[in-house]
């Protein structure tokens, strides 16, 4: 595998408005690239040689005519080829003793181990009960890109700089970063540091599922389901350059525990972030569903099922890249393995109605049409409640990853904000947000609100035309209308998938009190979820299928 991702690679030009990118007025200039004396390139891509085996046993024992068992045993064997390059400086660091990490070094080779076993028992020989059900332990695809990362940030091959004088001009330099870096003096940029834990291990989930097939009146199936996974040895991100001193920052004053942090320093020396991969075993998901089922002899099938369930997590590695795991990962405390919250993916109620009628084949056989309508209905995105950092609150050197304290309405008054104004709209704020209003006095949740209720018809229309009437053969025009209902109306059908966090507060600046620790100020600023007008939109597809 080859893993070439540099951020600024050609070069990334900095305005401060419209007008100066119109009249090339940049006010910085960024450019990342690789050793070109150590690597021979600009754009150099680090190698990462893996490969992974498994093997599979699996039997299958009637031990019944109504009830048979199915079991198995899954190998799964990750390995890599190569190691990335050593970093002596690193490792004869305080980072690399402290921590007990190395650059070069990566997990050993591990045989994962997935058993699993299932059954199926009609409770009679009507065969109109059916439960059915499994338990197991099940390792999925590794997770080889957040690995590569220790291949691609060794803190030897990268190499950066910032210009902020003398700032090139992009139509001189657009298709020449190496001649734009050339032209003035920059500031050399440090380079990231990614490690992985000696003990790291393939993460995987055991899962146990119960079901109920029942068939009744009027020939409706019905399907009653529950559904439990346990995370393990899921990944965690962790940032080494993060000094906790026993400070702290409290979000309304000393006098409220409640509101207080972990205050770091940085301390990443000649790094701008050392990010280490480490497991976690906290997380789970479960769900329950229901789900009729009727099926007619005139062609028309309907569906219709609701699922209930809950998703948590304390890193849901959203990014391939390991610094972006860990600075996206909202939280209170980014370095607390034990902030448990809902996961980015949680979804508590979704109902799904799905009717298809497949029309009689006509002219001589050779043709029938399909028409389906399909609605989905369910919880809008999670967000989170962050506050925008003018001010690193937490000192973590990241702005606007820090999770908002809601005060109750003796603790708002104790805040420092810039106007008397601010902690009137603030209080008016919370009293109109859901969740906030209940849960005054303490910091919010990861990803603790959902976007408001999304409701999506999607149309299918198809064609079929059998050329050999014998076996099924034939071709399919189809006509697919995604989110009709947008077509019908421009307010129906939107999806807020653009926000994955809200900002009512602003920290202006913060002021240590006598025993050094940190009292923010605050503003007021105006934050709401919002439509993602390109998903809001309906679409049509067009396709043709052949079926041989």
């Amino acid at each position: 595998m080859y893993n070439l991702f540099i951020q600024a690679s050609n070069g990334a030009y900095y305005y401060n408005s419209l007008n100066d990118f119109i009249n090339d007025n940049a006010y910085q200039f960024v450019y990342n690239y690789s050793d070109y004396n150590l690597t021979g390139s600009y754009q150099w891509a680090a190698t990462v040689k893996a490969g992974l085996l498994g093997f599979y046993l699996q039997d299958k024992w009637n031990v019944t005519n109504n009830l048979n068992l199915t079991y198995g045993l899954r190998f799964d064997i990750p390995t890599f080829f190569n190691k990335p390059s050593t970093n002596s400086d690193f490792n004869a660091s305080s980072y690399s003793t402290t921590y007990g990490v190395k650059v070069g070094e990566i997990p050993s080779t591990k045989v994962m181990l997935s058993p699993r076993l299932g059954f199926r028992w009609y409770t009679d020989n009507s065969h109109n009960t059916l439960i059915r059900g499994g338990v197991g332990l099940f390792t999925g695809r590794v997770p080889f890109v957040w690995l590569s990362n220790c291949w691609s940030n060794t803190g030897v091959e990268m190499k950066g700089t910032t210009i902020t004088k003398n700032v090139p001009s992009f139509a001189t330099y657009a298709n020449n970063p190496v001649g734009a870096m050339n032209s003035a003096a920059g500031t050399a940029s440090k380079p990231t540091i990614n490690t992985v834990s000696k003990d790291f291990k393939y993460p995987q989930v055991f899962r146990v599922d119960l079901a109920l097939e029942q068939k009744l009146p009027f020939d409706i199936k019905g399907t009653f389901e529950g559904l439990y996974s346990k995370t393990l040895n899921n990944v965690w991100f962790n940032n080494l350059a993060l000094i906790n001193n026993g400070k702290k920052v409290y979000a309304v004053s000393a006098d409220d525990a409640n509101s207080a942090t972990t205050y770091y320093s940085m301390s990443p020396g000649s790094y701008y972030a050392i990010i280490n991969l480490q497991n976690t075993n906290k997380g789970y998901t479960y769900s329950l569903s229901a789900k009729l089922e009727k099926s007619f002899n005139f062609g028309l099938d309907l569906m219709t099922s609701y699922t209930f369930g809950h998703s948590y997590s304390v890193n849901d590695g959203t990014s391939s890249v390991a610094y972006s795991n860990w600075k996206y990962n909202y939280s209170k405390d980014p370095n607390n393995p034990n902030e448990l919250s809902y996961s980015v993916f949680d979804v508590p109620n979704r109902v799904l109605a799905q009717a298809l009628y497949t029309t009689p084949k006509y002219m001589n056989g050779r043709l029938a049409t399909v028409v389906s309508l399909i609605y989905n209905g369910y919880n809008g995105m999670r967000y989170c409640l962050t506050m925008n950092e003018s001010a690193d609150f937490n000192g973590d050197g990241y702005r606007g990853n820090s999770l908002l304290y809601i005060p109750t309405q003796d603790e708002l008054q104790k805040m420092t904000f810039a106007t008397p104004t601010d902690r009137t709209n603030f209080e008016t704020w919370i009293e109109n947000d859901s969740y906030a209003k209940n849960h005054r006095g303490q910091y919010a949740v990861r990803y603790s609100n959902s976007a408001p209720w999304e409701n999506h018809v999607d149309l299918h229309l198809a064609e079929d035309f059998y050329y050999l009437k014998g076996n099924g053969s034939k071709v399919s025009l189809t006509f697919d209308i995604l989110n009709v209902g947008n077509l019908i109306d421009k307010n129906w059908g939107s999806v807020y998938a653009s926000t994955y966090n809200v900002q009512p507060l602003k920290v202006t600046k913060l002021t240590a009190d006598s025993n050094g620790d940190m009292i923010p100020t605050y503003s007021y600023q105006s934050s709401s979820v919002a439509k993602s007008d390109f998903l809001s939109r309906w679409h049509l597809q067009v396709g043709l299928k052949v079926t041989f």
